[in-house]
C-alpha cells in the first residue's frame, strides 16, 4: 500500500488546496494557543484509556464533541531530509496522520510532543502534529492536536509504533475533544525523493523568510 503524500496537506510543505480523500494535518497559526488557553478543560471528559495495540493498525478512542473508538489500516513514508516520518490511517470517509519530526542526532524513539508550527512553519525537533478528518456528503470536518504527546515505543527501517494522547480542536468552530490512539507493527516505506525534496525546499523557504 503506497502513501500518496502529495495529497495531505502538511505543516512542512504546501502541496494544493484540492480536497482529497486522505487525512490531513492541518496548517495553523498561535491563535490555536490562545484559544485553548482561553478554554476551560473542564468541560471536556477525562483523557481515555488507551486501547489495545493492532498490528499494522492505528486505534484511537475519543471523547467529547467526538465520541467515537475507531480502528484503521496505517501505513507510514520516511523522509531522510528533512528527518521526518508520516504515519496515515484511513477509511472511506475519515482519518487520522501522525507527523513525527525527527531529532538530528540521538535516539529516535521516546517522546514527541504535540507543537505548533512555528514563524517558520516547522516546529522544532523532536515535535509531533496530529489530524483527524471526517468526510460526509457535502462537507468535512478537520480537527488538530493542540497540546499532548506521541511516545515512540519502537522504530526501524522496516517498522514504526507509538501511542499517543491529546486534546484536538476543530480548526473552525473550536470545538474540542480528547484523543488517545495506538498505532502498532506499521510498515515503513521511503517517501517519494520529489516529495522529500519539495518539502524540504518549503522548509528551507520559509526559514529565509522569518524574522
Amino acid at each position: 500500500m503506497r502513501i500518496h503524500a502529495g495529497a495531505l496537506v502538511l505543516v512542512v510543505v504546501a502541496c494544493g488546496g484540492e480536497r482529497s480523500d486522505q487525512p490531513a494535518v492541518v496548517t495553523s497559526d498561535d491563535s490555536i494557543e490562545a484559544a485553548i488557553a482561553a478554554a476551560s478543560d473542564t468541560t471536556l471528559p477525562p483523557m481515555p484509556a488507551l486501547p489495545g495495540r493492532r498490528g499494522g493498525q492505528m486505534t484511537v478512542r475519543a471523547v467529547g464533541v467526538l465520541d467515537f473508538e475507531k480502528t484503521w489500516p496505517a501505513r507510514a513514508g520516511r523522509c531522510a531530509r528533512p528527518a521526518m516520518i508520516l504515519v496515515v490511517a484511513e477509511e472511506p470517509g475519515s482519518g487520522g496522520s501522525v507527523l513525527l519530526q525527527l531529532p538530528d542526532s540521538g535516539p529516535l524513539t521516546g517522546g514527541y510532543p504535540v507543537k505548533i508550527a512555528d514563524s517558520t512553519g516547522v516546529p522544532a525537533a523532536p515535535a509531533a502534529q496530529l489530524g483527524f478528518q471526517f468526510f460526509q456528503e457535502r462537507s468535512s470536518d478537520a480537527y488538530q492536536a493542540a497540546e499532548g504527546s506521541v511516545e515512540v515505543y519502537s522504530l526501524d527501517d522496516l517498522r514504526v509504533s507509538g501511542q499517543f494522547t491529546a486534546t484536538v480542536r476543530h480548526i473552525v468552530n473550536e470545538r474540542r475533544a480528547r484523543v488517545a490512539g495506538v498505532f502498532h507493527g506499521v510498515d515503513v516505506e521511503a517517501l517519494p525523493p520529489d516529495w522529500c525534496e519539495q518539502a524540504q525546499a518549503a522548509q528551507d523557504s520559509l526559514r529565509k523568510q522569518s524574522p
